[in-house]
């Protein structure tokens, strides 16, 4: 599944070679100061909205690629029902990022304490 790497400069959405064909999206980095707000969730499913375009899904198993709704668009790279994170971003081509993340808790104790 997609890889959540702490930057110096920002989050890196690592994506393997199945992802990158499934989503028709690359690696990509979301700089510090654009993540406006960060949380861990312990069940991700509820928090997925829209239309997935283009990606892989189904549902409570696997879902990877962007999900399209009314106004926005968000990336989502979730696995099973492990626990994960939800990123609202500000001037990036996603609203939000929905990933399982085992380093949750590091992602969002990075991006409440904005070092």
């Amino acid at each position: 599944m997609a890889a959540l790497v702490l930057q110096p400069d920002g989050l890196a959405v690592r994506l393997n070679r199945r992802e990158r064909l499934a989503t028709v999206q690359r690696d990509f980095t979301i700089p510090w100061d654009h993540i406006i707000h960060a949380a861990s969730s312990t069940d991700m499913w509820p928090q997925v909205r829209g239309w997935r375009w283009p990606g892989l899904g189904i549902p409570h198993v696997v879902l990877i690629g962007r999900m399209r709704f009314r106004g926005g668009r968000d990336f989502c790279a979730l696995l099973g029902t492990k626990p994960g994170i939800v990123l609202e971003c500000r001037d990036e081509p996603y609203d939000r990022l929905l990933a399982t993340a085992p380093n949750a808790a590091q992602i969002v104790q990075r991006v409440t304490r904005g070092a």
